[in-house]
Formats: structure tokens, sequence, C-alpha cells
């Protein structure tokens, strides 16, 4: 699958003008070679971080109201650009440019994706659940893991936090990098997500790091280790999708080995 160029912009409800304040609500993103238009948007019962956040009763109906209208307009955005061929106005631009109205976008902004499905909900995740909040802490427990494996074995010394590549091109920060004759690289990532879409992008975006890196020669795939942590066997859904993603990762060289199984990776680390 090929990668297109999308710009992207948060939605915001800002009920006081005055104070400038805002809550983040939505995304949308915009594909600029298909035109396609994709969006996601709080439910207008998803109320409550909207009057927590300004504490005031009336925020309720009027964020209610209020989604209900930028929904609407957003869909029928949508709907004329899925029917209609040869589109010379850029109605994303419209529909995000800077007006005075309680629903307000941020600057657009521009990424590369290869779903824009699964893009506007990792965005959305990130910006209106504060997904960082949560994924980072879990890989941080998961680096104390492997670090404390790799002392253990008497090889804390060689492996330490690194970077792969040349700053001038392309280069990519790793937590345990051992260079010698031969370098390695061990990564440790979750896949314990809430949507198969989320688990395949978060996937997807460090397998694309790897094929960077190899293109400009700076590391083989077979010299990293990916240390995973899995969802559970029990749900189907996540767990299918990470074999799916954990296949296309190993397609490509790279190992993959249990978080937990620390036979593994002490034999990657000495190989």
């Amino acid at each position: 699958m090929n990668k297109q160029i999308c710009k992207y912009s948060i939605i915001r409800f800002q009920p006081y003008p005055e104070t400038e304040e805002f809550a983040n609500i939505g995304i949308v993103l915009y594909a600029t070679a298909s035109k396609r238009l994709e969006f996601r948007l709080l439910d207008g019962k998803q109320h409550a971080r909207i009057t927590h956040f300004f504490d005031h009763p009336m925020c309720k109906d009027v964020f209610v109201q209020t989604s209900k209208i930028i929904r609407a307009e957003i869909e029928r955005i949508k709907k004329f650009l899925d029917e209609t061929v040869n589109v010379d106005v850029d109605l994303y631009a419209e529909l995000i440019r800077c007006r005075e109205d309680i629903i307000r976008f941020s600057d657009s902004r521009v990424l590369f994706c290869i779903d824009p499905v699964a893009t506007v909900d990792k965005l959305f995740e990130h910006y209106i659940h504060r997904s960082f909040i949560h994924e980072p802490v879990h890989e941080e427990k998961m680096k104390k893991q492997v670090r404390d494996l790799l002392n253990h074995c008497n090889l804390g010394e060689k492996y330490k936090e690194g970077t792969i590549g040349e700053a001038d091109k392309y280069e990519v920060r790793f937590p345990f990098v051992y260079k010698n004759t031969k370098q390695t690289v061990i990564k440790p990532i979750h896949f314990k997500h809430e949507k198969p879409s989320l688990l395949i992008d978060h996937g997807l975006s460090w397998l694309a790091k790897i094929q960077q890196l190899e293109k400009y020669r700076f590391i083989r795939p077979d010299e990293i280790l990916f240390a995973y942590d899995a969802p559970d066997a029990n749900q189907s859904s996540l767990f299918n999708a990470f074999n799916e993603i954990k296949g296309q990762i190993e397609s490509e060289g790279i190992v993959m080995a249990d978080i937990n199984c620390n036979e593994d990776i002490v034999k990657f680390a000495t190989s």
C-alpha cells in the first residue's frame, strides 16, 4: 500500500471566546490526492469531559446541539466529495478556515499515511482521549523489564540507548543498542491497544522506520529484535490484528520475541 499526503485539523469546542479556552472534540483529515475526507467527533452524549472542563451547566446543551450541527456539516462535505468528480473548490480549507464561532479548527497539519481511517482513529485517540498518557507508560515498564534482564545476564554495559542512522539523512533512537563488530538493537513494543486499527498502525509506524533505515543501509532488519507484548488470545479481533502485523514485520526479516520469553531475548542479545 502506498503512503499518501494528508492534511488534518483538530476540531475544538470554544463556548467562551472571551477566555480563549477550548476543548478538543474531534479530528478531520483530508487526503489531498484522492480528495477523501475522514473525521472522528465526540458524540453529543459524551459531554462529561466538556461539562467538567468548563464547569457550567449550560455547556452541556450547547455542546450537544453544536456537535449535531458540525457533524452534519462535515458529513455533507464528505458525501459531496465521495460522489463528485473533479471538485475544484478546496472544501477542506473552507471547512477549517478561521471564523468567530463556538466550533474552531486548529491550523492544518500535514502527515503521510497509508490508511486515512486508521490514522484518524489514532489522531482521535491522541488528541481527544490522550492515549499518549497511557501508551508510553506501558512501554517504559517494558523497557525496565528488558533492562533488568540484560543487567541480570551481564549485558547491561553493552546495551545503551542510542541512535541508528545519520542526522542529515535519517535516524531513529532506540532504547537498547550494541555496536561492536556488528550492531544489535532491541526495541520493546506493545500491542495492548483498544482497537485493531490502532494496534496495526502502531506496528506499521515502527516497521516504516526500520524500512527507511534499511533503505539507507544503516542497519539490516535481522539486526533488530522487537520484544512485544501481545493482546490476550481471547480478544479475537485484537489478537487477529496482532498476528497480521506480526507477520508483516517478520516478513521484513525483523526478529519478534515475546517480552516474557527471556531465553529468546538473551539468545538474540548474545548472538
